[in-house]
């Protein structure tokens, strides 16, 4: 008998979700199927930081070998493919077959990028060696990393959705991408293309909360749309419980009269919204440093209300004392007429929706002030990608929200080696010394990496590549009729989520 089915709608941008393999997961929504329906061996908590999962503990002594210890009470869930409670058992072979299956020669997956440091790797997905040299099964419950550079942070990379542990049985058995089987707290339900998916409790699931066998909920409902109106729709005749808010739906909540009472919470993301330079149009450091000391961002924070958080640090929250307010970051008009006297006119290109066009015309405003001439272009999220690759910009709005929970990753689009096509970094900002201290940061243990970190963040506000905007908020409507956490980096946590007594 179903007692908490909880219900739930996805307000996507493209309503596609069309695979349950790990190896195929892309946009955020995907991803956010995937960490329902697989465990990795490294998980993150409602604060971002990195928790034992399918891992119990790791340790190195050098930052290049990791040794990782395994849980052996934890069983794949029933499944006709499992012709034995054996077959069904979890053990350091999993974890192998993963990563082979992972980075071999025919995987495309968007996460081989993240684990060429594997030592073996190049052998491996070049078809010129069997295994992955640099990963090794010492027991049945314990498995052994090797890495050709040193990486203190390694566990955060285990987190991520392509390291979803997987059977080699199930995968020959099924279709991974129609039929996942996983040691999860749900198994698919029902899936119907672009529309919804249901997931059901796996009743044998492991893992435990506060003495409290998880998952609380028999089932979640999850409606898939693109269309606002029906999400708001959905949550005022109550056919859902939750219901997160996007500046449209945050509007019609607060124009809207609901017949029963409902929660607000708003939860602080590590999503970064900013403005990349064209650094070979406006080529000076101190002008961009103007531009930054000119915007005021009391004004952008009235705009934003709920919907963000103004920059005081290139770090978000999540990364503690690294997220120290810097000076640079502030209005200040006096150095801005400074540093501006030669700039009359910039193009600014932004996305079409009402909150960037808002921000937009703010920095229009503010630059006004300094006798610049903003003309401003608006622009769909296909056009805006084609002017950022194509270099038709002077400045050009830009968010970057993180995979797992690592400062390294997160400074990745600042980074002179993602330059496009192995990264994200569209402008092409290079600096050496910038570059240096994030990989000897990599290379220190966590406490000894802060400081590291603080001087690359010195460097390249010094440098001024971009104008730093907000951190996103994710905005969430409730009926009370459940409790369920969200993290930093908007994972939902179904398997927490706790019925209101």
């Amino acid at each position: 008998t179903e007692k908490h089915v909880l219900k739930d709608v996805w307000t996507l941008e493209q309503a596609q979700i069309n695979s349950f393999d790990p190896l195929d997961a892309y946009h955020a929504y995907h991803i956010q199927l995937i960490k329902q329906l697989f465990n990795t061996l490294t998980d993150l908590d409602s604060v971002g930081k990195i928790i034992p999962s399918l891992a119990t503990s790791w340790k190195t002594n050098n930052g290049k070998d990791w040794f990782f210890y395994l849980r052996n009470d934890i069983r794949f869930m029933h499944d006709t493919c499992f012709s034995s409670e054996t077959e069904r058992q979890f053990n350091a072979y999993d974890v192998k077959y993963t990563f082979e299956r992972l980075l071999n020669i025919n995987s495309g997956s968007m996460g081989i990028s993240y684990f060429t440091n594997i030592e073996g790797f190049e052998e491996y997905r070049n078809g010129n060696a069997q295994i992955i040299e640099g990963i090794k099964v010492i027991e049945p419950y314990a498995v052994e990393f090797h890495l050709v550079n040193m990486d203190y942070n390694f566990p955060n990379l285990l987190s991520l959705p392509y390291t979803s542990i997987v059977k080699e049985k199930a995968i020959k058995f099924y279709d991974v991408k129609r039929q996942p089987v996983g040691s999860v707290p749900f198994k698919l339900g029902e899936y119907k293309a672009n529309q919804s998916v249901s997931l059901l409790k796996n009743e044998d699931y492991w893992e435990k909360a506060n003495d409290l066998q998880l998952p609380q909920i028999d089932k979640v409902e999850i409606a898939i749309t693109t269309d606002n109106n029906y999400s708001f729709l959905s949550f005022q005749n109550q056919k859902i419980n939750f219901l997160e808010l996007n500046l449209p739906l945050l509007n019609q909540l607060k124009n809207t009269k609901l017949s029963f009472d409902y929660q607000k919470d708003v939860f602080e993301t590590a999503k970064l919204n900013f403005y990349l330079f064209n650094l070979g149009k406006i080529k000076d450091p101190e002008t961009r440093k103007g531009i930054n000391y000119a915007i005021d961002r009391k004004k952008i924070q009235e705009l934003l209300g709920e919907q963000g958080i103004i920059t005081r640090s290139l770090y978000p929250k999540m990364f503690d004392e690294l997220a120290a307010s810097q000076d640079i970051l502030t209005h200040k008009p006096e150095k801005a007429k400074e540093l501006l006297k030669t700039l009359k006119e910039i193009n600014l290109v932004a996305f079409d929706d009402i909150l960037s066009r808002s921000i937009a015309n703010q920095i229009a405003i503010d630059l006004k002030e300094y006798g610049i001439n903003v003309s401003i272009d608006a622009v769909p999220f296909p056009v805006l990608v084609d002017r950022l690759t194509s270099g038709k910009y002077d400045i050009i709005q830009i968010y970057w929200g993180m995979l797992y929970a690592d400062v390294n990753h997160f400074l990745t689009p600042f980074k002179t080696a993602s330059f496009p096509p192995a990264g994200n970094n569209f402008n092409k900002y290079s600096n050496a010394d910038f570059d240096k201290l994030t990989i000897e940061a990599m290379k220190q243990p966590k406490e000894e990496q802060v400081k590291l970190f603080m001087e690359a963040e010195n460097i390249i506000l010094n440098d001024m590549p971009f104008l730093l905007l907000y951190y996103s908020n994710t905005i969430r409507a409730s009926d009370k009729k459940y409790e369920m956490p969200v993290n930093p980096l908007v994972y939902k946590f179904y398997k927490n989520a706790v019925p209101v007594k």
